[in-house]
């Protein structure tokens, strides 16, 4: 567990977190295709706030939302969907969570490179029904013509230096010989309006630039930098965003 991923159990960053895009529709369409055997369980790793697992539990026998933040499942129980007959929280980290399957599908949004691969996946492969597929999805808007400078605010303030633009998570879990990758999809775009304080508050949200981890003038200082950056392109306070998502999918493998 390192430093970074320590900010996901702060309060302020859970409650952040309500203000990131929702998955577009077509993501729950195509998990719901990928699920073939019975029970339809899903495991949710990773869940976070649950912006997967409370769409999900609708559709399905039964969904098990497990993170290891106590604050973020807080918070997912009290956003909409978060008290469905169907839906069962866990504070846990994966590698050492309470698993009820055997499940049909397992999803990971946005979280599975916070993991310790070996653990998780030797955790959860005994507990998989025979077709079930791990989903890694990424999502967010893309095409902004305001972005060079919100990267001024994001490399001015980060407190994760060096990112690699062009590491791939699912990649590296396939070439550690632990992912039978199958398939690959992305999402159609939707459109999103946001309040642009709303937009600027989601980066709070994120291991690198949460508000605990700044002084109140850095912060503001971020703050900033984004909305001045953003609001020439908002209309009555709105940001028009382009938001599309990007599955990933295979047999995960026990090493």
């Amino acid at each position: 567990m390192t430093e970074l991923a320590v900010t996901f159990q702060q309060p302020a960053v859970a409650e952040a977190y309500q203000h990131r895009p929702p998955y577009p529709d077509e993501v729950f369409d195509r998990l719901l295709e990928l699920i073939v055997d019975e029970p339809r369980r899903v495991l949710d790793i990773g869940a976070g706030e649950g912006a997967l697992a409370r769409p999900l539990a609708p559709r399905v026998e039964h969904v098990d939302a497990i993170d290891f933040s106590e604050p973020m499942v807080a918070a997912g129980r009290r956003r909409p969907g978060g008290d469905h007959p169907n839906l069962s929280w866990q504070v846990n980290p994966i590698e050492s969570a309470d698993l009820d399957g055997p499940y049909a599908l397992v999803t990971a949004g946005a979280s599975i490179h916070w993991m310790p691969w070996e653990e998780t996946f030797a955790r959860i492969v005994p507990h998989l029904t025979p077709s079930a597929q791990l989903v890694v999805i990424e999502h967010g808007p893309v095409d902004m013509p305001w972005w060079d400078g919100v990267v001024q605010a994001i490399k001015k303030h980060s407190r994760k230096k060096n990112h690699d633009t062009n590491y791939n998570v699912v990649d590296a879990i396939r070439d550690r010989g632990l992912l039978d990758q199958t398939g690959t999809a992305r999402t159609a775009p939707v459109t999103y309006h946001q309040k642009v304080a709303d937009y600027v508050e989601q980066f709070h949200s994120t291991s690198s630039l949460a508000r605990d981890l700044m002084t109140s003038e850095e912060a503001a200082d971020f703050d900033t930098i984004v909305e001045e950056a953003v609001r020439p392109y908002a209309k009555d306070g709105l940001l028009e965003l382009t938001i599309q998502a990007e599955l990933s999918w295979g047999r995960p493998l026990a090493a």
